[in-house]
């Protein structure tokens, strides 16, 4: 069976691991060991390189590995991943037109996709709510789950939250940095939106046959670039900009995945009342006044006081009349 050109990859990956103290391995000799040409072998090189590994070549001496990547490849995605079900399959893509798109096909299609994660280091085409463009260059972490949930339908709507808590630990963790949680699918550094959640459902009848989560953040990206993008000079950050450098993608999105089975498996195994608790404690909108915009142009004001058990919003008015919303987008007064 002729070896796909991550396979060879990786091959030659592991026979630069393999190198004596010097760390050099001649192109002779590793075209010999690999059973390809020369040639191959410097295109194995480079496709490295493109994957994010430092390969150095020196001539009469030949490469050495100097660093491993930090891109979210599958092979060193799955070494690391402590996950049991979520990541057992890995799509990863250099450019896609839409994660979500290309996880929703998979999902149709496979019912035996639970747990695949498709990543792109590039969208062409990301959207975000209410089918708004979401700009996804390189740099940004970029992916969507597959989930096949075995909670009650109504319980569906929590998702978007147990989302969000997982990519908001993982960032804290990963960066130090305090993000918060807004209502209903951002996740905030210093006031500013630093990731997003999207949630696509196919359900029948009373049952859903599978979800599938998106997941945007601006990781190694710099703040300017999106704000110019979508002429938006206030409300955009990103965690190059927050840190002053760039963030392990791969780890961060190692801790992303492994925090999301365990509070899928807490959302299923307690029920909404812990995730609810959870989100409120992460975020720092809730007893604040806020402003609600819907679909159909009706903006609702009050204070946010609380959250329903199917994670709505609950919005008291300044005639102590409370409200449920279900959706819209929200501005918080600081």
């Amino acid at each position: 069976m002729r070896k796909s050109k991550d396979q060879k990859i990786q091959r030659l990956l592991s026979l630069l691991r393999s190198a004596g103290s010097s760390g050099y391995v001649s192109g002779q000799s590793l075209a010999k060991r690999a059973e390809v040409s020369r040639s191959a072998v410097w295109k194995q090189v480079r496709g490295l390189r493109q994957y994010g590994y430092e390969v150095e070549s020196t001539r009469g001496m030949g490469y050495r590995l100097v660093s491993d990547t930090q891109n979210p490849v599958p092979w060193e995605l799955k070494k690391i991943l402590r996950a049991t079900t979520i990541g057992k399959d890995v799509v990863y893509l250099p450019v896609a037109k839409s994660t979500q798109s290309i996880a929703l096909s998979i999902a149709e299609k496979n019912a035996e996709a639970n747990g695949t994660v498709v990543i792109a280091e590039k969208q062409e085409s990301g959207r975000g709510r209410q089918k708004r463009k979401w700009f996804s260059p390189e740099g940004g972490l970029w992916f969507s789950v597959i989930h096949r949930p075995s909670i009650p339908t109504h319980s569906i709507t929590l998702l978007p939250l147990v989302a969000a808590l997982a990519v908001r630990e993982a960032i804290a963790k990963t960066t130090k940095l305090d993000p918060q949680l807004k209502w209903p699918n951002d996740i905030m550094i210093s006031r500013k939106k630093v990731a997003g959640i999207l949630l696509d459902i196919s359900a029948e009848a009373e049952w859903v046959k599978y979800a599938v989560l998106g997941v945007g953040i601006n990781a190694n990206v710099d703040a300017s670039v999106i704000s110019a993008m979508i002429n938006d000079t206030r409300g955009i950050t990103t965690l190059r900009t927050e840190l002053g450098h760039d963030v392990s993608r791969l780890e961060l999105l190692r801790l992303i995945l492994e925090n999301l089975e365990s509070h899928l498996g807490l959302l299923t195994r307690e029920g909404e009342n812990e995730i609810i608790s959870a989100w409120k404690k992460a975020s720092d909108m809730i007893g604040r006044k806020v402003s609600v915009l819907q679909n159909n142009g009706v903006v609702h004001e009050g204070v946010a006081v609380d959250l329903g058990q199917d994670g709505s919003l609950i919005l008291e008015t300044e005639w102590g009349r409370r409200m449920t919303i279900n959706y819209g987008d929200v501005r918080v007064r600081y």
